[in-house]
């Protein structure tokens, strides 16, 4: 095989083992890129990996197979995104490299107990809001971790000051958003951006009757956001009414309900329950119990 038809089989070899988010192409000897190099990137990174052509065809004629060397290649990339993700979990040591990354997200009801016992976290009810490290991105996912509280004597900080700045991430990363139900589901098809703003948000008389959804930007994470400062007030002014019922039904949402609309709040329960059954996974149920936000108190607690 002459080098130029290994170029090109090598380059179709390493794409054929590619997932969706990661991609290889053929880069240029220029300034930067001293050789013709085959590279594979993350498609949500800028971090490169690659090899020279010239290197590969030298050991292609050495006697490794395309189909090898391709495989190495692609495990070789994963390997150095795998330590990447290491290397930023070892950044936590030093509360100043990753202030940045740190936010809010409810605990599923599966994780509580390690949240309670190891975690920074505030409580509402039966609701842990506990503080998370943000290590990256990629495929739709957010990949994260929960943060140990040994992390607050090499901070040297307190519980209340770490939690205000993670909330106040989690609201610039993940800003709130409205959905009724034809919203989440083009969400869901179309992803981020199909949700109202709160600033743009007023409720149809449907929504204030049957409820209406409140989640991100992105749908992940999304139940966190009735706890951001000032969002419950905001929400309970649009409807121009005393308090609001909040039904948790996962981790992405919650459905909001007008107190006006209420009539009696065990069948709000019986709901939940049904929906968390049917449609929640386990990993995901956050709570069993309904919440109210009273105007007057400005506080969101568990009422059954």
């Amino acid at each position: 095989m002459n080098y130029e038809e290994f170029k090109t089989r090598i380059l179709e070899e390493v794409k054929s083992r590619l997932t969706g988010e990661e991609q290889a192409y053929y880069e240029h000897a220029d300034g930067n890129m001293l050789k013709d190099s085959l590279v594979i990137q993350n498609r949500d990174s800028q971090m490169k990996f690659g090899a020279t052509f010239s290197s590969m065809y030298e050991v292609y004629n050495a006697g490794l197979s395309l189909e090898e060397m391709a495989e190495r290649l692609v495990q070789e990339n994963r390997e150095k995104k795998k330590v990447k993700a290491l290397q930023r979990v070892y950044m936590l040591e030093n509360y100043e490299n990753v202030k940045e990354d740190l936010y809010i997200r409810i605990v599923s009801q599966k994780k509580r107990e390690q949240a309670q016992t190891r975690g920074i976290y505030r409580k509402i009810g039966d609701i842990i809001l506990g503080v998370y490290f943000r290590i990256g991105e990629g495929n739709g996912k957010v990949y994260s971790m929960m943060v140990d509280r040994i992390f607050l004597d090499k901070w040297n900080l307190s519980k209340d000051i770490v939690l205000k700045l993670a909330m106040e991430n989690a609201v610039k990363m993940d800003p709130p958003k409205f959905y009724n139900g034809f919203r989440m589901i083009l969400s869901a098809v179309l992803g981020r951006g199909a949700g109202i703003s709160i600033e743009e948000y007023c409720p149809t008389e449907a929504e204030r009757k049957l409820g209406v959804c409140l989640s991100t930007d992105e749908n992940t994470n999304g139940a966190t956001a009735i706890f951001y400062p000032g969002v419950a007030r905001r929400i309970c002014e649009a409807y121009n009414t005393p308090a609001i019922y909040i039904v948790p039904t996962s981790v992405h949402e919650v459905v909001l309900h007008d107190c006006r609309y209420v009539g009696d709040v065990e069948l709000l329960l019986k709901t939940q329950r049904e929906i968390i059954e049917e449609f929640t996974p386990e990993d995901e149920v956050i709570s069993n119990h309904i919440f109210v936000y009273k105007l007057e108190t400005d506080e969101i607690t568990e009422v059954m």
